[in-house]
């Protein structure tokens, strides 16, 4: 532990008497200087040690309970820290909104598994559904309606499906973080 003035700390750091005034302005540790013939003395240690720490805050947006470590608007350092920790928030932001909006990769497999079975499964029953419906209708028109509005109600209840699979994803993403999907979805078409 060296206890050294002013002007020797700024040399020892390589900046000037002024700069070092400014950060013990800012609260790096120093002791007297009351006015003219009482230096400023100052523990090498605890400044080098308030230097560090200051400047961790700075590059990582920590806050101390401490008063005198909080960020102090108005001033150079306490604005870049607010800076920094508004970056910092924005970036949580961002990143919550993409976890709405991203899906585990195995769960979009099994969930495109579980529509397309759905869907599939919707297809294959088509005609004989509506073979007894359409088979005594003459007129084109009218079974091309019967099959349209068919495809309709198929396309709405793998829409609904669909609907469905993301309320219960993102009830489990939120709940518990579990990752476990419905493979058979569907009771349609029976």
């Amino acid at each position: 532990m060296a206890i050294v003035n002013r002007n020797e700390f700024a040399d020892l750091v390589g900046k000037s008497a002024k700069w070092v005034g400014e950060w013990i302005k800012d609260g790096m540790p120093a002791e007297g200087g009351g006015g003219r013939g009482k230096p400023v003395m100052i523990d090498t240690v605890k400044a080098i040690d308030w230097l560090i720490n200051r400047e961790i805050k700075k590059q990582v947006g920590g806050e101390d309970e401490d008063d005198d470590r909080k960020p102090r608007a108005g001033t150079k350092d306490g604005e870049e820290l607010l800076t920094a920790i508004a970056k910092r928030r924005k970036a949580v932001v961002e990143a919550d909104k993409a976890e709405e909006s991203v899906i585990d990769l195995e769960d979009a497999g099994q969930f495109l598994y579980a529509i397309s079975t759905l869907f599939g499964n919707e297809l294959n029953g088509l005609g004989a559904r509506l073979a007894p419906e359409v088979a005594p209708i003459d007129e084109p028109a009218m079974c091309k309606n019967r099959i349209d509005t068919e495809c309709r109600r198929v396309r709405a209840a793998t829409a609904d499906r669909l609907r469905e699979f993301v309320s219960e994803y993102r009830a489990e993403r939120g709940g518990d973080g579990g990752r476990d999907s419905t493979e058979e979805c569907s009771g349609m078409g029976e």
